[in-house]
């Protein structure tokens, strides 16, 4: 069974809920700590790459989800059975409480071995298939 594509319908999408905030001030966090970063060591070449090495995952995914998450609440503020579940499966945190991790792992090994060890094509493999998981339980049980 495939789902339907996001619309409306009787489920309510908010953004007003404390883990979109979450996300929202966790970015602001990276963002500042990178601000401060340039600021207070403007010449350490170094510390900014380790930053980014870091932090640039983290960054990308939760934009990922604040954007998923703003169009959703935009597009279909109450959404069919797929955007709750889109919905829930990102707001619930679960989702990026794996993914991050394992494609940051998988990263820094293929980094770190100057690509001799390709483990991040496979660790966003299994990210997407953590996130279809996520989002099947949410799809099959909505309440």
């Amino acid at each position: 069974m495939t789902p339907p594509p996001p619309g409306p319908g009787p489920y309510p999408i908010s953004l007003d809920t404390t883990a979109f905030f979450l996300l929202v001030a966790v970015l602001i966090l990276f963002l500042v700590m990178l601000w401060y970063l340039w600021v207070a060591y403007p010449h350490r070449k170094r510390g900014l790459e380790g930053y980014l090495d870091a932090v640039g995952i983290d960054i990308c995914f939760i934009l990922l989800g604040i954007g998923i998450l703003t169009g959703l609440a935009l597009y279909d503020p109450s959404g069919d059975l797929t955007s709750y579940a889109l919905y829930r499966t990102i707001l619930s945190g679960y989702w990026l409480a794996f993914a991050i991790p394992i494609v940051t792992v998988g990263s820094s090994v293929q980094a770190r071995s100057r690509g001799s060890i390709r483990w991040f094509a496979p660790s966003i493999v299994i990210d997407i298939l953590l996130f279809l998981a996520i989002f099947g339980y949410y799809f099959l049980n909505p309440g």
